[in-house]
């Protein structure tokens, strides 16, 4: 049997027949040049949930019951926003995303009374965001860019509502922390990104001074503090 032998000119022309057949197959990129760009803008829309971090004082009513608030289930709110990413280095870029998040949350007020009554007091808050982050993306890999976030946000409940069992403030501040992907498509890039907003204020009002408070007095009086938080899923089009 003939043995078969492979010359170097043999090993050369394979290669020149292989390689442009591999690279039909290699996964083009798309928009090679649209991280060189000192700016961009765009918008999304997505989901959240808003929780509470609550911290009870343990006052006791005139009826001798201390009570206790919790959030025991979540609902999904919408969001939607704008975005303006100004580039300061290729990993680097500081962004601004003003947004409205669209929701409500219910808190569960019972007493230490073995009769007591479960109260369900459902809050609304409209949450006008205005954060500012830093954006560290990591190396490109064919059609995808990692990313890390972090930065603050003020914001606006613009759906609170008066004469309610509990009665949030205005103004808040957030720490948001996030992480993300950048998605090239031929168009235009598709960030999905989920990024937790911690409250950084006590919300609750402590000084209620209607007279129509003074039904929800021992509500007002079971808790110390109460921050805000916010777990939001985004789609961005940039």
């Amino acid at each position: 049997m003939k043995q078969l032998s492979i010359t170097y000119p043999t090993v050369v022309l394979l290669l020149f027949v292989l390689l442009p057949a591999s690279a039909q197959h290699r996964k083009p990129q798309y928009l090679q040049y649209e991280d060189l760009r000192p700016y961009h803008f765009g918008f999304f829309i997505g989901l959240h949930s808003q929780d509470f971090q609550i911290e009870h004082s343990g006052l006791v009513d005139e009826n001798g019951a201390t009570w206790y608030g919790s959030v025991p289930s979540y609902s999904p709110g919408f969001s939607v926003g704008v975005l303006g990413d100004y580039r300061l280095r290729d990993n680097l870029s500081v962004r601004l995303s003003p947004s409205i998040h669209f929701g409500s949350k219910t808190m569960a007020l019972v007493s230490d009374q073995p009769d007591c009554v479960i109260v369900m007091a459902n809050i609304r808050s409209n949450y006008i965001m205005l954060p500012l982050n830093l954006r560290y993306r990591g190396a490109r890999t064919d059609n995808y860019r990692p990313y890390l976030l972090c930065g603050l946000s003020l914001g606006i409940d613009a759906g609170r509502r008066k004469k309610k069992e509990i009665q949030l403030k205005e103004l808040n501040t957030y720490w948001e922390l996030g992480v993300g992907c950048d998605i090239y498509t031929p168009y235009f890039r598709f960030v999905p990104e989920l990024k937790i907003c911690l409250g950084l204020d006590d919300i609750f009002e402590h000084n209620r001074n209607e007279e129509s408070d003074a039904a929800f007095l021992h509500y007002t009086n079971a808790f110390q503090k109460i921050t805000s938080r916010l777990l939001v899923l985004s789609f961005q089009f940039e």
